[in-house]
């Protein structure tokens, strides 16, 4: 979407006339170490506890190194107080993700927080790894959330097996969840959108239509189909597992669609692929976005670089330009790639190249 028809579609929304003109600057100004605009997206680290460790997980698998230097610490749960807090002080940003480094369900606040940034006008969405959904149908559909994602990561419990490490049940636990959740929704005719997740490596991308017919088959709005984010660890290598920009396989992928209807393709988003040649750097999260853990500390990225320490606190005086997020920003407007930080390299949101 251009600017001019981002610019038409944010003064349409329900945003306040400060969220909207916040937006279009956004939009519309120069990019730069200092931004003369507020953050538009606010990403919540509701908690870093899990129902699972998943062997993909930067921040919770067995696999991965403790020593890891992008690995989310443990961090205190989000309180109602901080959050509130956020809130006020970035009330131009347009967009909420409660998300974390583990399961946001298991935060006592959390719908609390929902509410409270849906009456501030926000668009509040969450993700989840599935396995809390059905306990929590009923607060679910009653909330103010715009949508829930949920990494379902596999049409079956095998394939959800091989992709997590963790046990088949677990996978049957996640879908009668969603199962359960989509058919309460359309019973109760709430608007909260219903989305699925899946990730796609080397060695699954060719089962996207099982994943397709699962979607359509629980009845979700859209599915997600994401790039593997890898670390570098045996198994988890970019080289092991990311898809490539390679013109077969992401023709391949398109072409998976291409034999359904316009209204069902239309719900759903193919991966992007990694162009770990590519020379110039992408990534705009550190101009559009700020992170907020539960002791308060900040970041940007929600993607690769988890690691929040040293970063700033969120009550610092002008914390949304501090030498942190100069000094990323000033890496991401260089013409080259010598400065940005090794997981940037290699993750979607950098180096991606999408499919139409």
């Amino acid at each position: 979407m251009n600017k001019i028809k981002e610019s038409i579609k944010i003064s349409l929304s329900r945003h306040t006339v400060p969220q909207k003109m916040n937006y279009i600057k956004y939009l519309m100004l120069n990019k730069s170490e200092v931004l003369n605009y507020d953050p538009v997206t606010l990403s919540i680290v509701a908690t870093t506890r899990c129902t699972l460790s998943c062997d993909m997980c930067p921040t919770h698998s067995s696999i991965v190194p403790k020593d890891y230097p992008h690995t989310q610490k443990a961090r205190s749960d989000m309180n109602f107080a901080m959050f509130r807090d956020i809130i006020d002080r970035f009330r131009n940003a347009t967009t909420v993700h409660i998300i974390g480094s583990g399961e946001p369900l298991l935060n006592k606040d959390f719908f609390r927080m929902v509410d409270y940034a849906a009456r501030n006008k926000m668009v509040v969405k969450t993700f989840s790894n599935g396995t809390l959904v059905e306990d929590n149908i009923d607060n679910i559909l009653s909330s103010k959330l715009n949508g829930i994602t949920v990494s379902i990561n596999g049409h079956d419990g095998k394939e959800f097996k091989r992709m997590t490490g963790m046990d088949e049940g677990v996978y049957y636990k996640i879908y009668t969840g969603v199962k359960k959740l989509v058919e309460q929704k359309k019973s109760k005719k709430s608007g909260v959108k219903v989305k699925l997740s899946f990730i796609i490596d080397k060695m699954n991308y060719k089962l996207i239509h099982e994943m397709i017919d699962l979607s359509l088959d629980l009845g979700v709005d859209h599915a997600f189909f994401c790039n593997f984010l890898p670390s570098p660890f045996k198994g988890l290598s970019a080289d092991e597992r990311v898809l490539p920009a390679d013109n077969a396989i992401m023709s391949e992928m398109k072409d998976a669609l291409r034999i359904y209807p316009s209204e069902v393709r239309s719900r759903f988003t193919l991966p992007i692929f990694v162009d770990i040649k590519e020379f110039m750097n992408k990534c705009r999260t550190h101009f559009s976005q700020i992170r907020f853990d539960g002791d308060g500390n900040v970041s940007s990225c929600s993607m690769m670089l988890l690691d929040m320490t040293g970063h700033g606190n969120y009550k610092d005086a002008d914390v949304w330009n501090n030498a942190f997020f100069r000094d990323m920003r000033r890496r991401f407007l260089s013409p080259g790639d010598e400065l940005i930080p090794e997981p940037c390299s290699v993750c979607p949101d950098n180096r991606g190249v999408e499919i139409g």
